[in-house]
């Protein structure tokens, strides 16, 4: 992160704390700044992540509170109030690369014929000309054919080299191919860890947020999943109109598997500007169907959380 951004940063806190008539939200300031001019290489990232989701709930018009003791000797990294609503706030930062800017192949996506309504994630060998994209193309074109959500393909050489690899993810409203993440299954495993975190520093009893910083606006997805468990087949559900099967989740999402009830919001956005202004997208929220958050809970977090335009 360049030296530029974090000065900025520091300059803008300064300039909220000269400005600043509230005392817990004056003193959440000192304490960001505090982080910021102290933070190493390695943490100043997710300190930004910090500071720029309290700037977005005090432009909202919220009272902060930074590091928030819980009972089981934990903190919260942030509590907002407004209104006499109380939201805690738990961010993370995924530390992952973000994903390359490419598209699919037109040889590649030639070779796909099959209609069905799928979601789809595929990757492919950068050495393959296009002779071999369209044989890659036709293979997986027969394996979305009879695939069922959640198998996957693997496609080799005769020395085991992967040439291409397709996984089947959800029903869609037409078949949507996207380029898959090599590294999605790490990523997966990162935020998995990211969440059980934010559920132990949970206030218990409590509306808890847990707020994911990442750096690419497809890791959503994967977040997605890590809430709510992979598509999978669901006999105890009535198919949609015109389908045979219907589609529910699995049980290896966070509240899928009945996790964290004190945590019933989780929100998701990008970092950008890391050279220059800091700022975030204005990002995706999730609600819990069971432990529901209270309503007046929820639109807090989408006041103070979310944002219409970036920043």
């Amino acid at each position: 992160m360049h030296a530029h951004a974090r000065n900025r940063l520091a300059d803008e806190l300064r300039r909220r704390m000269r400005a600043c008539t509230d005392r817990a939200n004056l003193t959440t300031l000192q304490r960001l700044l505090h982080r910021l001019d102290n933070a190493t290489d390695q943490r100043l990232p997710s300190v930004v992540a910090e500071v720029l989701v309290a700037r977005r709930a005090l432009l909202a018009g919220c009272t902060v509170d930074a590091e928030t003791p819980t009972p089981t000797g934990r903190t919260c990294d942030f509590r907002l109030a407004r209104d006499g609503v109380l939201l805690h706030v738990h961010v993370k930062r995924l530390d992952a690369p973000p994903m390359p800017q490419i598209t699919v192949p037109a040889a590649l996506r030639r070779a796909i014929r099959c209609t069905r309504a799928l979601r789809v994630g595929m990757r492919w060998s950068d050495e393959l000309d296009a002779t071999g994209l369209r044989r890659l193309g036709h293979a997986f074109d027969a394996f979305l054919r009879e695939g069922e959500i959640g198998e996957s393909l693997s496609v080799r050489d005769g020395s085991q080299h992967e040439l291409g690899h397709l996984r089947i993810d959800r029903p869609a409203e037409h078949l949507d191919v996207r380029v898959d993440r090599p590294d999605r299954l790490a990523v997966l495993d990162r935020l998995d860890r990211l969440l059980d975190r934010a559920s132990q520093q949970c206030m218990p009893g409590r509306e808890n947020a847990i707020m994911v910083v990442g750096a690419c606006e497809a890791d959503a997805e994967l977040l997605d999943q890590a809430l709510l468990g992979e598509f999978i087949a669901r006999w105890d559900r009535l198919p949609r109109r015109g389908e045979r099967q219907a589609f529910g989740r699995d049980d290896t999402g966070l509240w899928s598997r009945g996790a964290a009830r004190d945590a019933g919001i989780a929100c998701w956005c990008t970092m950008d500007g890391l050279d220059s202004a800091p700022k975030l997208s204005a990002g995706h929220m999730w609600l819990r169907d069971e432990h529901a958050p209270k309503p007046e809970s929820a639109a807090l977090a989408r006041a103070s959380l979310m944002r219409s335009r970036a920043g």
